[in-house]
């Protein structure tokens, strides 16, 4: 039986756009969600076969908000595992070696530092080159599930 469990839109220590106060909310939030998974990615590698990022999007009076979530099969232990690596998440966006794409110096104007994934993902790799603790593996890691965002 899949489970489904929810992440998160960003890391939990991190300022993120918040839905009814942040100007173009639905594209930061998606921005977010999307580095926050390569971010994990760095971090702890793709998932296992079988297990997959999703996004979980709900309704609120405001508007519709996306968290990143893992399906994953609670009973195969490689999914249980990987599963047991988001109970802490991230709490800063440097922990994976990445910058913030968005930064929040007041709730009326965003600060846009990458345009989209592959922008965080260069500037991510370009951090984790040596002396950057594990920076190989977690390259390696995002190379694995993003081939054509990842330079050889």
């Amino acid at each position: 039986m899949i489970q489904t469990l929810t992440i998160g839109a960003s890391p939990a220590e991190e300022d993120c756009a918040q839905l009814g106060r942040t100007p173009d909310f639905q594209r930061l939030n998606r921005l977010e969600v999307d580095c926050y998974q390569a971010a994990l990615v760095a971090r702890y590698g793709p998932p296992p076969v079988g297990a997959a990022f999703a996004r979980d999007t709900s309704t609120h009076d405001f508007g519709r908000y996306t968290e990143l979530a893992l399906c994953f099969d609670p009973s195969d232990e490689a999914h249980a595992d990987y599963a047991a690596l988001f109970d802490e998440g991230l709490g800063r966006w440097f922990h994976a070696g990445f910058t913030a794409p968005v930064e929040y110096p007041d709730s009326a104007s965003p600060t846009i530092h990458h345009a989209d994934l592959a922008a965080a993902i260069r500037s991510a790799t370009s951090i984790m080159r040596p002396p950057f603790p594990d920076g190989e593996q977690a390259i390696a890691n995002l190379r694995a599930h993003y081939p054509e965002l990842v330079a050889v």
